[in-house]
């Protein structure tokens, strides 16, 4: 049968599906709101001709998505502290019962606080809290189970590449389709979030690689539940890295074509919404580490 020696919940527990779909959608929410903030910040410095303001950011929805699924989260970890416990195993140090509550309580204080800077066009304090976010989810993340201020660190240099990724491509693809019928200024915004992203997947590969070491034993990926989310993960991962890839080739091939976001940037953006969920679901499952 296949699982985890070290988990206690089964994956059959919809408890188990429900708070992965809870975490999927915070992760989303985050995605959108920081991300989103900082597509903006990067379609600024696209110097040629502009055929209309840029799109504003989905930051507000993103921070209200957020708050949502935190505040489930929270409902959640209430109505079944003991699920709850099982479902954040290893235990972060220093947090009862796993701290799904806790972590759950202040992400939902902060989405809050973010969206109502947003609301007040302050962006600058509203990045400071959704990045406040990322940290709480370090100190309770698998890795900070294991090892300690160092895990936490490895969750950090992962996370925040990879909601930036995420987010900004969301924003690149959205700009470009407002600008198509201006070829040249939508393949430069594409070009320029091409760029950041490069360096943003190798940010992402080189601490999910630092995080495959510390939780999962070469031999336990594909003989547990926890090994085999990781490699699906990865899979979708690589689906998008060669769709950003194909998207890159098609700019050059195509420097004044269609003005619409190719093909492979959707399939991006569809693969990496697809590693989020998964993510999601990786969060409750007990490392076989």
């Amino acid at each position: 049968m296949l699982g985890d020696a070290a988990a206690s919940v089964p994956l059959s527990t919809p408890g188990l599906w429900l708070t992965g779909a809870e975490r999927g959608l915070m992760l989303a929410g985050l995605a959108l709101a920081l991300g989103g903030l900082a597509g903006r910040g990067l379609a600024r410095n696209y110097k040629g001709f502009r055929p209309g303001p840029l799109p504003g950011p989905w930051a507000a929805r993103g921070s209200l998505l957020g708050a949502a699924a935190s505040a489930a989260l929270l409902v959640t970890a209430l109505i079944g502290p003991r699920l709850a416990a099982q479902l954040a195993r290893p235990n972060p140090p220093g947090l009862t019962s796993g701290g799904t509550a806790q972590i759950a309580a202040v992400e939902l204080a902060l989405f809050v606080l973010a969206a109502i800077v947003l609301r007040l066009r302050r962006s600058g304090p509203a990045v400071a809290l959704l990045c406040a976010v990322v940290i709480a989810e370090g100190i309770r993340s698998h890795p900070e189970g294991v090892v300690p201020a160092a895990g936490a660190l490895v969750t950090y240099c992962h996370v925040f590449p990879a909601v930036l990724w995420a987010g900004m491509l969301c924003y690149a693809v959205r700009t470009a389709i407002a600008w198509r019928n201006h070829p040249t200024a939508a393949h430069g915004i594409i070009k320029l979030y091409a760029t950041a992203a490069a360096w943003l997947f190798a940010l992402v590969l080189i601490s999910g690689v630092i995080s495959v070491l510390v939780l999962v034993p070469l031999g336990s990926l594909v003989t547990t539940t926890y090994g085999l989310f990781l490699m699906a993960k990865v899979l979708v991962v690589g689906v998008a890295a060669v769709a950003a890839v194909a998207g890159r080739m098609w700019l050059r091939r195509q420097p004044v074509g269609g003005g619409a976001p190719a093909v492979a940037n959707r399939l991006e953006v569809v693969a990496l919404a697809a590693a989020i969920a998964i993510t999601g679901i990786l969060t409750v499952l007990t490392p076989p580490h």
